[in-house]
C-alpha cells in the first residue's frame, strides 16, 4: 500500500474492543483477529509475525488485535482459552482458528488458504 508520496504505508493490526468487535468482523472479505494477553510471552513472540503479515496482506484482509485482559466478553463468547488465538472470519462468521506458539509460516499458510476460498 502506498500513500500519495509513493511511500509505503504500514498496515498494522487495529486494536479492537468488545464494543466494536461485531462491526469490525462483520465486513466483506477476510478478517483475522488475534486474541492476546499482555502477560503472554508467546503473544510477544508471535506479534512481529502477525504484524508483518498484516503489512504484507493489508490490502487483501483486515487484521485486528483484541486484548483479552481488557475485553473478556468476546474471548468468552468465542471460547478462547489459549493465547494467542488467531480467529479468521468471513462476513462475521468464524471460519478457522489457530492458537498457541505457531511455526513462523503456519499463520501465513492458513491466511493464504482462507484468501483462496
Amino acid at each position: 500500500m502506498e500513500n500519495t508520496n509513493g511511500a509505503e504505508i504500514m498496515a498494522m493490526p487495529i486494536d479492537v474492543d468488545d464494543k466494536g468487535f461485531d462491526s469490525f468482523i462483520d465486513s466483506e472479505g477476510l478478517t483475522v483477529v488475534e486474541f492476546w494477553d499482555p502477560w503472554c510471552s508467546i503473544c510477544a513472540e508471535m506479534a512481529p509475525i502477525y504484524e508483518a503479515l498484516s503489512t504484507r496482506y493489508g490490502g487483501k484482509a483486515k487484521f485486528g488485535k483484541l486484548n483479552m485482559r481488557e475485553n473478556k466478553k468476546m474471548a468468552d463468547l468465542y471460547e478462547v482459552y489459549i493465547t494467542p488465538t488467531f480467529i479468521f472470519f468471513r462476513e462475521g462468521k468464524e471460519i478457522s482458528r489457530l492458537g498457541g506458539l505457531l511455526q513462523p509460516n503456519e499463520l501465513e499458510i492458513e491466511l493464504e488458504k482462507q484468501l483462496s476460498q
